[in-house]
């Protein structure tokens, strides 16, 4: 079963059922049509497993990572502890990867975020933006600072 965190098996989900359906629930589901369900969401959504054969002859199985950031993105409790724009600080109080200046300048700036979402408006690289002061600037680069 594609329950995500679920610890029953297919019969325990049948005594469920049934007990639901003795209480008088109705329209509750089969579990034929969880299986179903749960087969077309793995086709839709699922994260795709690739087999290889290593150098010996052994079989080894690899998850797509595509699919799993793609997952993980779409998790507010693991989005909001991700950082996408390198962060300008001190050099002596440096503790994460973001925080190195390689990637503030010597990143390519349109592989960097291309947008920033501020006050609930999407500014983009590259495009007129005007500043609290009636100013015009185009951004070519986002960065934090501490």
């Amino acid at each position: 079963m594609h329950l995500p965190h679920s610890v029953f098996s297919v019969r325990q989900l049948d005594l469920f059922l049934w007990l639901l359906r003795v209480n008088g629930v109705q329209d509750a589901t089969s579990v034929k049509t969880m299986k179903d369900l749960d087969a077309k969401l793995q086709t839709l959504y699922g994260i795709q497993t690739f087999k290889y054969k290593g150098a010996f002859g052994h079989l080894y199985y690899v998850n797509s990572l595509a699919d799993i950031i793609s997952q993980e993105m779409c998790n507010p409790q693991v989005r909001d502890k991700l950082s996408f724009y390198p962060e300008d600080c001190a050099a002596k109080n440096v503790s994460e990867a973001r925080q190195f200046s390689r990637w503030l300048n010597e990143v390519p700036d349109d592989e960097i975020g291309p947008m920033a979402r501020i006050g609930g408006q999407d500014y983009y690289i590259f495009e007129p933006t005007m500043l609290c002061s009636e100013q015009v600037c185009i951004p070519h680069r986002w960065s934090c600072t501490r």
